[in-house]
Order: structure tokens, then sequence, then C-alpha cells
């Protein structure tokens, strides 16, 4: 299916990054760029993305860097049963960047279900009109591809074309809460998280020949199971706590 035009969504809690912005306007297929500042972001996402015009919309974090065909590769993956198409993005973190390429090495990064790549996707357009999302920031890209999916839809991501991730490092106490919070990880996947973890660290330590590497991500990964441990025990004492 051959998609003329796609209109391109921004969603962006700073400074607008001009050079996204004049990049995305001059690539091949690419419509109307709106720069989505609202807050709650999850809120202005929708909103911004029903405004368009086209059937599809493409939504670019304002941290990403992307190859002048983006466009082209996306638009390529439509079919009648996909609801989204994200592509993985190539971390600008050379820590996390370091852990990606080891567990590439195992697992294909765009069959990790865990990972929906929100920061650079494609979804139809009419699919939002019924989404409800939660005024959040953390987990947002989870509720999205689960609706997506509860639709009937699948939310496709292919491997990467070269976009790269900008981003500086998340809060992942906060992270891990949310996941917890909002049934993203279960104990089953955190165990799993835990596990990987423990294993490949090292191995991203040393292909960095960093023990900045090796710190770093052990201390978000503590940080990440101390979160999710603190919302299961608040859980936990919530229902304990007797009805009046």
């Amino acid at each position: 299916m051959k998609v003329h035009k796609v209109d391109v969504v921004v969603p962006s809690l700073g400074k607008v990054n001009d050079a996204l912005i004049k990049n995305l306007e001059n690539m091949p297929g690419s419509g109307e760029v709106v720069v989505a500042n609202d807050r709650p972001l999850s809120l202005a996402r929708k909103r911004a993305v029903l405004n368009a015009k086209t059937e599809w919309v493409a939504m670019v974090d304002d941290d990403m860097v992307l190859p002048k065909n983006w466009l082209t590769h996306v638009t390529t993956e439509i079919a009648p049963n996909v609801g989204a198409v994200a592509t993985v993005a190539l971390q600008g973190n050379k820590h996390v960047a370091a852990y990606d390429r080891v567990v590439g090495n195992v697992v294909k990064l765009h069959k990790v279900d865990t990972s929906p790549h929100i920061n650079n996707v494609l979804i139809r357009r009419s699919l939002l009109a019924r989404y409800d999302p939660p005024p959040l920031f953390f987990g947002e890209d989870h509720h999205l591809k689960r609706f997506i999916e509860k639709l009937g839809y699948v939310w496709k991501v292919i491997p990467s074309v070269g976009a790269v991730h900008l981003g500086s490092s998340k809060n992942h106490i906060m992270l891990g809460v949310a996941y917890r919070r909002d049934g993203h990880y279960s104990l089953l996947q955190l165990a799993r998280r835990m596990v990987a973890r423990f294993i490949f660290t090292p191995y991203a330590a040393f292909v960095n020949f960093s023990f900045v590497t090796f710190a770093y991500l052990n201390r978000i990964n503590v940080e990440f199971i101390a979160g999710w441990a603190k919302e299961a025990v608040h859980e936990l004492a919530s229902d304990q706590i007797p009805s009046v």
C-alpha cells in the first residue's frame, strides 16, 4: 500500500528540536509537521493525532534523529491488520547502546515484547478516537500498545532503519513504580529482566571497555527493581487496610 502523505506529530515537553523539525519537513512523504507541547503528554499525543488530516500519522519524540527515508520504511509495512508501525531506535546513551548490542546478539531487538518503541511510530489515526489515555508519562507506550492490540490490530516493530534516540536517562525508580502499578511487568517478566541484566551487563561493559558502563547498568536495574518492589509493598499494604 502506497501512502502519499503522512502528517507528523512531535510531542515535546521542552524546547523544540529545530533540526528534527526541518528534517521531518523535508522528508519524502511528510505532510504537516505539528509540535504537541500540551500537558500531560499522553493527551497531547491523542489531540494532535486526531487533528491530523492523513489516514496514518507519525509520532516522533523530539529527542530523535531519523534517516531521510524513515517514512518510506514504516509506510511499507502498512497492512489491513496493522494499527501501528515502529522501528527499533539505536541509543545515543553509550552504556544502553552497548547493552542493546549484546542483547541483540541473542534475541532480535524488534522481537522484545516489552519495548513498543513509541518514540518513532506510525499509527492509524482513526484508532485514537476511542483511546482514553491516562494522564501519565512513565509507561505511556505500553498503555497505547495494549489499546491498539485490544482493538484487534497489530503493533508492529521492525528492525532498526537508522533512527537514533538521544534522550537522557529516565527516573528508573518511577519507571519501576509505573510498570508495577499499571501491570506492564509481571513477576515473571521482572525475573526475566533481572536474569538478563545479570548475564548481559558484564558483556556490555566489556564492549565499551568501561567499568562505568557496568556500574551504570547495574544502578538503573537496581533502581527499577526498587521502584517495582516499592509499589508492590504499597499495594499489599493498601489491600490489608480494612474498609469502613
